[in-house]
């Protein structure tokens, strides 16, 4: 794996997933892949036998030894932005098997899990602006979050974000209110990042 993708895995699966995302942008439109060194190869040489979302990366590591090389190394050789996009298209994807930006599918379960738990920003500012759009559960709970924090926030315009009624949405701000209350303060925020 080459050194600058693995600088922003790291960035990644500290919680700040900012500059992988930023980089992935830098490899725009739907043709892509075609920049990628895997491009025209032997797609099954990218998904190793035994290698899934529940198995141990180390074991399948020993287990497939040297037979793991040359997709490796095509993929150390892909230009950062194609390997950035590469991965987060991955995650975006839920995409459970192969390897992408030179992570085997069992090295990537952390990070499909942390990504499952992160809000896209334009996204939840999107929302709390009026546009209506299809939200995780943790979008539209940071929603709901910033609007019952945040009294300059028009509750008409966040009601049509979240797709509910003005009434709705106040009962959800209150309940929120009335959990915060209840629960002892996080130790650490929860980042919330642009995809």
């Amino acid at each position: 794996m080459s050194t600058a993708i693995y600088s922003l895995i790291e960035a990644a699966r500290q919680g700040d997933w900012s500059p992988l995302i930023e980089e992935s942008r830098k490899a725009p439109g739907k043709h892509w892949a075609e920049e990628a060194r895997c491009s025209n190869q032997d797609i099954n040489i990218f998904v190793p036998p035994g290698d899934g979302p529940r198995e141990d990366a180390e074991a399948v590591k020993n287990k497939l030894g040297t037979s793991l090389n040359r997709p490796r190394n095509l993929c150390a050789a892909c230009p950062l932005a194609v390997a950035a996009r590469c991965l987060v298209e991955s995650l975006k994807d839920d995409d459970e098997f192969g390897i992408r930006a030179g992570l085997l599918a069992s090295e990537r379960s952390p990070l499909r899990a942390a990504w499952q738990q992160r809000a896209n920003e334009e996204a939840v500012q999107s929302a709390l602006q009026g546009c209506t759009a299809a939200l995780s559960k943790v979008e539209r709970e940071a929603v709901i979050a910033r609007f019952a924090t945040d009294p300059s926030l028009e509750p008409s315009a966040v009601a049509r974000g979240l797709g509910v009624t003005h009434e709705y949405l106040l009962k959800l701000a209150r309940r929120y209110r009335q959990k915060s209350k209840s629960r002892p303060a996080p130790l650490s925020s929860h980042s919330v990042d642009a995809a």
